[in-house]
């Protein structure tokens, strides 16, 4: 096996990714926060491979940052976090680091999705140094594989039968007619091949793409961040003026549903109110539109100064947030990182869960769920209506800020949302509602009462009854 020490004396270095020959002593400092130790060990040479661990971004890049620079898609292969948060707006002002360049892009985008305003915030930085550097914008050639008709062997013979024969089966499976009457005095049969194409910029095709998708995946209070940077790149990227998503964008929709006769979509109207409210009132008000943007109540947790949205949905008034109060070792933000707390709020045990909502609230019951799902058209579709990335109709917001196992291993941010329901089924289980990001049901599950899991509040409402679970005979 080759080692880094190459890497840091001449710049050229095959890295193996594999865990397997990390060393020891460079994984415990890193383990155990000593980043000098770290530091001294690649700055030896001693390095068998670039292990980032929980390393912030910061101490990433000042344990490898000779090795970020010369290695940088690998360097991002084994720390994709770190590299993009640490290194992303310097690798992309590197001309000759295209490729790590574009996936740092394709990373924040997708960290950006579910609502990650730090990869948002990353990404404008990202992206304005990115479109900047030469050699970027410009069309690359890939190859492609095709099919094209190549001349038979002139000479007579075998081979020339051969051709002869396969441009008859050939036109003949094609149909056409043209070529198969030209087999026989001009024969050509059909060869797979490999050719140079030229296609547009890869990382110019994945930022426009991503930004335009990303306004109406991402959860609605981060979609403006989307409409922000799209409108800084629109030159660069070629961006026409009518896709732009800005209330241009919002003025020629509600146009054009008025000209139709037909409603204005409650999900996409939510989006646009809360990138641009009230500005979307006075659009809609000078076309004579009677739909107005949602009203929120404000709830503020007295115990911590938080301010919570709150929305009526069929006379239910709900949280249209997580909660985010912390409870000292009976709380915990997903991977122990605080700014997961800060966009998916908390995750707690089905007994914290139980009094962590602030006085004059409760956690919802499984009956509030139920309610919910009925009227949001039935718990077999109703997350289509309730996920943030979906039609989101009723503004509830469902964000996807996966859930913690009894060990507290995190897992399937951005993928699943779980919440915990007051409902007890006995044998150490109650009941939790969940969704996933591509899905269109919402599963009601029997959960470990030890598991982390999400807390949506309900307010001033009494809890419906729910049955206890059986005493044990």
């Amino acid at each position: 096996m080759k080692f880094l020490r190459g890497v840091l004396s001449v710049g050229v270095l095959a890295l193996s990714v594999s865990t397997v020959f990390a060393q020891p002593e460079l994984r415990d400092a890193i383990d155990n926060g000593d980043i000098a130790t770290a530091q001294k060990i690649v700055k030896k040479g001693a390095a068998e491979e670039i292990y980032c661990g929980k390393l912030s971004p910061t101490d990433a890049v000042k344990v490898y940052e000779k090795i970020f620079k010369a290695m940088p898609y690998e360097s991002f292969s084994n720390c994709q976090s770190q590299f993009s948060y640490g290194y992303g707006t310097k690798v992309c002002a590197n001309a000759k680091a295209m490729d790590a360049c574009t996936e740092v892009i394709s990373f924040l985008l997708l960290e950006g999705e579910s609502g990650n305003t730090k990869a948002l915030e990353t990404l404008e930085s990202v992206a304005k140094v990115a479109l900047k550097t030469k050699g970027y914008s410009k069309p690359v050639k890939v190859n492609a594989d095709t099919s094209i008709w190549v001349p038979c062997p002139k000479k007579k013979g075998e081979a020339r039968d051969k051709c002869i024969e396969e441009c008859y089966e050939k036109a003949g499976s094609l149909r056409d007619t043209i070529r198969e009457a030209a087999c026989a005095t001009k024969p050509e049969h059909f060869v797979d091949t490999t050719i140079k194409v030229t296609v547009p910029s890869p990382l110019y095709e994945k930022l426009r793409k991503g930004l335009l998708e990303g306004y109406w995946k991402t959860p609605k209070t981060a979609a403006e961040k989307y409409s922000k940077i799209m409108q800084a790149s629109a030159k660069a990227l070629s961006i026409p003026d009518t896709a732009i998503i800005n209330l241009a964008y919002v003025d020629r929709w509600a146009e054009k549903h008025k000209a139709d006769s037909t409603a204005l979509p409650g999900g996409e109207l939510f989006r646009f109110c809360t990138s641009w409210q009230p500005a979307v009132d006075s659009i809609l008000g000078a076309k004579e539109f009677e739909t107005r943007c949602p009203v929120f109540e404000s709830f503020v947790d007295n115990r911590d100064g938080q301010t919570y949205r709150v929305k009526e949905i069929n006379g239910t008034r709900w949280f249209v947030q997580n909660l985010n109060f912390a409870i000292e070792e009976n709380s915990m933000c997903y991977d122990r990182e605080e700014e997961n707390c800060a966009t998916y709020g908390r995750l707690y045990t089905q007994e914290a869960a139980l009094t962590a909502c602030p006085e004059g609230t409760r956690l919802a019951t499984d009956d509030d769920w139920k309610m919910l799902e009925i009227y949001a058209g039935g718990a077999n579709t109703a997350a289509v209506r309730l996920r943030s990335n979906g039609s989101d109709d009723y503004a509830f917001t469902a964000m996807f800020g996966g859930y913690a196992n009894k060990n507290g291993i995190s897992v399937i941010q951005g993928e699943g949302a779980y919440f915990w329901t007051s409902k007890d089924v006995g044998d150490g289980r109650g009941i939790a509602r969940s969704m996933f990001n591509t899905d269109k049901e919402v599963s009601a599950i029997p959960v470990d009462k030890k598991f982390w899991l999400s807390v949506r509040c309900v307010v001033n409402a009494a809890p419906a009854e729910e049955t206890a679970p059986a005493a044990a005979e």
